[in-house]
């Protein structure tokens, strides 16, 4: 009875650790922090924005999307994140940050080089505002579990609430 007790204690705390180290990495792929007044007032320095992979074609204009700096021949390590405001007729994508002070013109100048799928990292799909302010305010480790609760609710509540629209009276 003493060995089936540690054996299920141990299943049980495997599994916590495979989940904890698997939300860690899909936190780490499919969310970005934002740093930076480009994107004001649409985004703060501190916010944390949850990605959808796919393809540019599936890209419009108007989207914020996160992007690796284009150059000639590649991207720069170099992540940015910015809105969509126009298609080339090459179909790569022209960016901008909604802060016009600081971002008065597109980011790609005429001709290019444009955001192309190989520069693409994502589209954002929501944001989770002052995460990261949030969790300066605490002490390690709670600052991580508290944002890892978070986003867990989040997106658990964006995953459950996807069919569920109450008709309007």
């Amino acid at each position: 009875m003493k060995l089936e007790g540690k054996v299920r204690s141990a299943a049980y705390v495997g599994t916590l650790v495979l989940f904890l180290v698997m939300f860690a990495v899909l936190l780490f792929v499919f969310t970005r922090r934002v740093d930076g007044v480009s994107m004001r007032p649409t985004l703060e320095a501190g916010d944390m924005v949850v990605l959808q992979f796919g393809n540019i074609s599936d890209v419009k204009k108007g989207d914020i999307i996160v992007f690796n700096d284009p150059i000639l021949g590649g991207c720069e390590d170099f992540t940015i994140i910015h809105r969509v405001v126009g298609v080339a007729s090459d179909g790569g994508l022209i960016t901008q940050g909604d802060n016009r002070l600081t971002n008065p013109v597109a980011d790609e100048p005429s001709g290019g080089p444009y955001v192309h799928q190989q520069c693409l990292v994502g589209k954002v799909v929501f944001v989770i505002p002052y995460l990261e302010r949030l969790a300066d305010l605490l002490p390690y480790p709670t600052n991580y579990v508290l944002a890892a609760l978070i986003i867990l609710f989040v997106i658990i509540s964006e995953m459950t609430a996807g069919g569920k629209k109450e008709p309007f009276d």
